[in-house]
């Protein structure tokens, strides 16, 4: 039983042991390759695909030469010297069509897997220019490295795949896993081996040498082995995955646990010693313990190492008690919160945005993290010396470890950069290293220059404006000035032009009261034209009469009748002559004397008609005489008639007249009003105009009190930039 216990947990140990180098061999090979490898071959690859000769080979889609440009690359130096082991090279268009292959023509490729292709053709056109790496095997079950890159740069014209050996990259495996590590093709055949005495060879090239000390400690374990006369050896197979699911490679490992074996022998020997003087029950009450308790726990341990040695920092823990193995899972707690700790620290600087670096104490870089890489373009590995460009007085300043901590903004080739280096110690205060951080502060550094320029031109303008404001002071005062005089003007104008419109009003009311006037003089004059017309018909009919009358004196004797008849018609015309006469007023004066005398002479032919034979001679005189007279009336009724009709036509033309004054004194009166209105407008607008300067008076005070304070606060604001 107790054989077979020890035996149980021996291979039980043994086995845990081998599951934990699968997942081991993969993460290391996958930091080797998928990591370093392809931060190292990258920017080799880039250099080859941006060769011109490359870029017009695809441009022309000349095939042929396209060949030799990939023959060439196999003469390059990186090839040359060994620092890649190029297999073959394809070119392929924008689809991903084979266009020419290098000479070596490994008659393979990355984009012969479906997937592949259709994930590269799927891409947009910003991951298209961006290189792609895969971890692929050949038909003949060869690992092998391809990276595939745009070729020309931001244009692409095609693509490129490099196919290279990444397996010197593992040189070293079996030393650092503690035994043989090989690499088998589909055949079996190894073609690579990297053997835990440190000695590398890759299809049976010797890559490097065993180590002296690990030679030695092998020949030592050989002849402890010898002496007991049993050696064991420990294999396992390991499939090494492609990270896409497939398998990359397939392994072997192997390792010698022969010292294991002896402590097992040991500690069953040991077991066997001290349950002899134990007795039966006491033999059964362990063996139950033991089965129940021990070995549940140390499987529970066991594969909460593995766990843990794979990365699961949350994996549960068998509950115990207080003893030994209480102890040991008190120990596993700790390990595993270090383990977290270191994770969580491993994450936050590899995942910062700080750019962070690791520098040891004899000045080598050892660690660069994400954002470090991709700002220096490489990994530690693949950048020394000044790798920033801060110059020899930093370095020096960097190489002291008193001058630590300190911080410094530095002005590079490229940015302004801030970088901050700190010691890296132990816990006993020993320098492990140096971490430089650092970050890019170009827009920074240029803000703050943009902003010192920003306030001196601010400051300038500031006080052009105070200049410019109290100007504008000035001004206003000015105009202020103006403006009142403008308002007083105004108003002595408005007064002036109120009296004219008063005088002008006057000047229209006297004006229709002379047109009325001279209306009535019109009217008067028509009426009177009328009346000496009239006295001219009846003195033309009287001369008519007379004439009759002179013919009837010769008559007298016979028409005795119609004389009597002719006074009283005669007397009758007197009477209206008279009428009219008085009704000419002092123009019918001399008529009326002569009518007058028609009806005296009327009254005296009406008396004497008896006496008109004797006095025929004297009364044709007279009649004659009457006649001269009444031609004379005849004429000067004609003449007042004639000047009758030259004051009626005078009248009109002063009626007229005096209508237009009428007219343009009412235009006149129009005009003083609507210029009484214009002046009260100026008034009010030079009143106005006298708010808005003195507004405008305030609002340069203001602005030149602003313009002041906003050159106090930039000289404030300066200062404090002064000072950060």
């Amino acid at each position: 039983m107790l054989l077979w216990t020890g035996d149980t947990y021996r291979n039980f140990a043994v086995e845990t042991l081998n599951n934990s180098v699968s997942g081991t061999v993969n993460f290391f090979v996958g930091s080797r390759v998928a990591t370093d490898y392809a931060d190292k071959i990258t920017p080799i690859g880039n250099e080859w695909s941006r060769l011109s000769s490359l870029v017009k080979s695809y441009q022309e889609n000349d095939q042929t030469r396209m060949q030799a440009e990939l023959d060439i690359l196999s003469n390059t130096s990186a090839v040359v010297q060994g620092e890649v082991l190029l297999i073959d090279a394809i070119s392929y268009d924008q689809e991903f069509n084979q266009l020419a292959t290098s000479n070596a023509n490994l008659g393979s490729s990355v984009a012969d897997d479906p997937d592949v292709k259709a994930f590269l053709v799927g891409r947009d056109k910003g991951e298209a220019r961006k290189p792609a790496s895969f971890m692929w095997t050949t038909p003949e079950g060869r690992p092998v490295f391809s990276l595939v890159l745009p070729v020309g740069g931001f244009r692409a014209v095609g693509f490129l795949e490099v196919i290279t050996d990444p397996l010197p990259q593992l040189e070293g495996i079996g030393k650092v896993l503690g035994g043989n590590f090989q690499i088998l093709d589909n055949s079996g055949a190894v073609v690579f081996e990297s053997l835990e005495t440190g000695a590398a060879s890759e299809g049976g090239e010797i890559l490097a040498e065993a180590d002296t000390n690990a030679q030695g400690e092998q020949a030592s374990i050989a002849q402890d082995s010898a002496a007991t006369g049993t050696t064991h050896r420990a294999a396992v197979d390991v499939t090494i995955s492609d990270g896409r699911g497939g398998v990359w490679a397939n392994a072997v490992f192997d390792r010698d646990i022969t010292d294991f074996y002896a402590q097992t022998d040991d500690l069953r020997t040991l077991s066997i010693e001290i349950l002899v003087g134990v007795l039966l029950a006491a033999w059964v009450a362990g063996w139950v313990l033991l089965r129940t308790t021990v070995f549940r726990n140390l499987r529970g341990f066991a594969r909460a190492m593995t766990s843990i040695s794979e990365g699961d920092i949350n994996v549960s823990l068998p509950r115990v008690g207080s003893d030994e193995i209480g102890d040991m899972r008190k120990a596993l707690v700790a390990l595993r919160e270090s383990v977290r700790q270191a994770m969580i620290l491993q994450n936050m600087v590899e995942n910062t945005p700080t750019m962070t670096a690791l520098i040891s104490p004899e000045g080598k870089l050892t660690y660069l993290n994400a954002s470090a890489q991709e700002y220096v373009g490489g990994t530690a590995s693949s950048v020394s010396g000044d790798f920033l460009k801060l110059g020899p007085d930093f370095q020096a300043k960097l190489s002291n470890p008193n001058n630590l901590p300190f911080t410094e903004v530095i002005d590079t080739e490229r940015d302004y950069l801030d970088v901050l280096a700190a010691p890296v110690r132990d816990k006993d205060n020993v320098l492990l290293g140096t971490m430089l951080a650092w970050n890019a502060v170009t827009q920074r550094e240029e803000s703050k220059i943009a902003v010192a320029e920003m306030m001196a031109e601010v400051a300038r303008v500031a006080q052009s404006v105070t200049e410019q404001s109290e100007g504008l002071l000035s001004l206003a005062s000015e105009l202020t000035s103006q403006s009142e005089s403008t308002a007083q003007q105004s108003g002595d104008a408005l007064g002036v032009s109120r009296e004219a419109a008063s005088n002008t009003q006057n000047v229209a009311t006297a004006v229709e009261e002379l047109s009325s006037s001279i209306a009535e003089i019109n009217r008067q004059a028509t009426e009177a034209s009328d009346v000496t017309g009239r006295a001219q018909q009846q003195a033309e009919e009287s001369q008519r009469n007379i004439g009759s009358l002179e013919k009837a004196s010769s008559e007298i004797g016979s028409i005795i009748d119609l004389i009597n008849d002719i006074a009283h018609r005669t007397k009758l015309l007197s009477l209206n002559a008279t009428i009219e006469a008085e009704r000419a007023g002092e123009l019918g004066k001399g008529f009326a004397v002569v009518a007058n005398e028609v009806k005296s002479l009327a009254d005296q032919t009406a008396n004497a008609t008896g006496q008109i034979g004797d006095l025929t001679t004297a009364i044709q005189q007279e009649v004659q005489k009457a006649a001269q007279s009444i031609s004379m009336v005849g004429d000067v009724i004609h003449q007042v008639n004639d000047i009758q009709s030259t004051i009626t036509h005078s009248v009109d033309e002063q009626r007229r007249a005096t209508s237009e004054i009428s007219e343009n004194v009412q235009r006149i009166a129009e005009g003083a009003g609507s210029m009484d209105q214009m002046i009260r407008f100026v008034n009010d607008g030079a009143q106005g105009t006298g708010r808005n300067a003195h507004d405008l008076n305030t609002a340069s005070h203001q602005l030149s009190e602003v313009a002041r304070n906003l050159s106090d606060k930039m000289r404030e604001f300066s200062n404090r930039m002064k000072l950060t």
